[in-house]
Formats: C-alpha cells, structure tokens, sequence
C-alpha cells in the first residue's frame, strides 16, 4: 500500500486514500470513508460530490489520477495544503508553499478526446470570473493563466486519460496564489489575493464559489462547444497587449488580438500578418524591468 502524508481530518482517520471497494455507486453524496472525504459544496450539484483534503502531497494532479483509476465519480475533489511536487504546462514546476489553494478535479465529461484540451479555456475563464467577483482586475492569458496586470495569480492544468480514442477521465488541475507568492524569488513574476485586495480572503468561501464557477462552465462547454465559452473568454482576456512567440522556428512579435473559434490564439504581428497559434509558448513583452513571463 502507497504511503500518503496525513489528511486534514480527525486523528482518528486513516491517512490512506480509499480503495476502489469503498466508493460509493449510487447517486447520493456521501462519505467515501468517514472522516476522509467531506460533504459538496452545497452551491454545486455535482462538483465536490466527494473531497479528499491533504495536508502535503506530491501533485494534486497525481491524487486525483489515482482516485480516478480506483473508479472515483465525476466532480470528485482533492485540495493540498502544500504540494513537493506540484507542476504546470510543460511539465513547468509550480512553486506550491502553504497558504495557497491546490486542488485538482476528476471530470467524466460526455466528451471527444479531440475536444478536451479546449475545456481549459472554459475553466480559466470561471477562475478569472471567481477572483474579479471579489473586486480582482484579473485577466486571462491564453491559453491557461489569470494574471492581474502581468503577473500571475493562477494557472490551470488538465491532464487526460484515455482507451484508445475513448475519453476515461480529465484530471483539471488548478492553482491559485492567495495568501504568499508561490516563491520569493517569483515576486515580481506573480501576485495573490491577499496582496490585490488588501486583507485576507476566507479560504473555504473562495472555494466555494470557485467550484460554482467551475461547474457552470464546465456544464456549458459540454453542452455549447466552443462558441459557448469563446465570447466570455474573449472578453476576459488583457487584448492588445504586446506579446512574442516561435512560428516555424521564426520570433514572431506583435499584439494579441483574442481566440478564434476553435480556440486557437491570434496574434497580428508588426507586419499585419494575423498568425493562429495552436500550441506552445506565447511571452508577454514587457515595458517595465522585469523578465518576460512565459506561461
């Protein structure tokens, strides 16, 4: 049996996550095992259907994957006090310190695999939309970060698993600064809650209506596709802004001008030329003496 660091409950609770036996197969929200996981957030109806709170792990990410081979339903919720582990797109470390929220989901989407790497965009969007509801000027960078100016407060990261061309589970990863910035060295790069708002934010209020935004348009995306997400993701994001990227091993710099309709980014560059960018690095460029984020 792997070995896992304690879990945010009683000291009586088995520090072990559960079996596959121990998941629940009816519809009610219940306790996989008691103590260990905790009733939904009740402003959800799916999302949250079972939690899994740790104090320290590896990688959210990587819990939730192994509760998802263990047969763990759609919605169900793992959230990290602090990740050794944790990590962004490209397989970037994420700085995860205590004070911060880690968390990852497992999604059972009624999905194509071809349509799953989009679904990041509708969850970026309800983690932009969770933090200017507090009162944040958070912005969306394409394709999977919140920045508040040109720092960044959170990242999202999906990972799937699939047979063949079949969907089996999504695993969205999510992290988000709130109390520390997630390293001191990153300091100029990143910002957090605390910091925009001024005073503290009450953690589990902050999930909650994280999990409401999240399930909301991760319902739309299902039932919408694209063009259901594309106008508030447009919307949300920094246009305009200067930014570079590698097209055909070429530097290609000019100004975002938002995402076409299959999600994909489009960039004008100096020469008038609009360019789609599909994947891979897109950079910020900056006017005041920082680095450039790369995201």
């Amino acid at each position: 049996m792997e070995q896992y660091a304690p879990l945010l409950v009683s000291p009586s609770s088995s520090p072990e996550l559960v079996a596959a036996a121990e998941l629940p197969s009816s519809t009610g929200v219940e306790p996989i095992s008691a103590g260990v996981l905790s009733a939904p957030v009740p402003t959800t109806h799916w999302i949250g259907c079972h939690r899994l709170d740790l104090e320290e792990c590896g990688s959210t990410n990587d819990e939730a994957a192994r509760l998802a081979r263990a047969g763990a339903r759609h919605g169900t919720l793992v959230v990290s006090r602090i990740q050794t582990a944790g990590r962004g797109r490209a397989g970037r470390a994420w700085t995860s310190p205590a004070g911060n929220l880690y968390m990852s989901l497992v999604l059972r989407p009624a999905l194509l695999l071809r349509d799953v790497p989009a679904m990041t965009l509708a969850i970026g969007v309800a983690v932009c939309e969770t933090a200017r509801s507090l009162g944040i000027g958070a912005t969306l960078k394409w394709p999977n970060d919140v920045l508040v100016g040109q720092r960044k407060l959170a990242g999202v990261l999906l990972e799937s698993q699939s047979r063949g061309e079949r969907l089996d589970v999504v695993i969205a990863g999510i992290g988000i600064n709130l109390d520390a910035p997630p390293d001191p060295s990153a300091a100029p790069l990143a910002t957090w809650v605390t910091r925009e708002l001024g005073r503290p934010v009450d953690r589990e209020g902050f999930l909650a209506r994280l999990l409401a935004a999240i399930e909301h348009w991760v319902d739309r995306y299902v039932a919408c596709g694209l063009p259901g997400v594309i106008p508030a993701f447009t919307a949300l994001m920094d246009q305009h802004t200067r930014a570079q990227t590698r097209i055909a091993g070429q530097l290609v710099t000019g100004v975002l001008e938002g995402i076409d309709d299959v999600g994909a980014l489009l960039l004008r560059a100096d020469d008038g030329l609009v360019h789609r960018v599909i994947a891979g690095d897109v950079e910020t460029v900056r006017t005041e003496a920082v680095p450039a984020l790369t995201i």
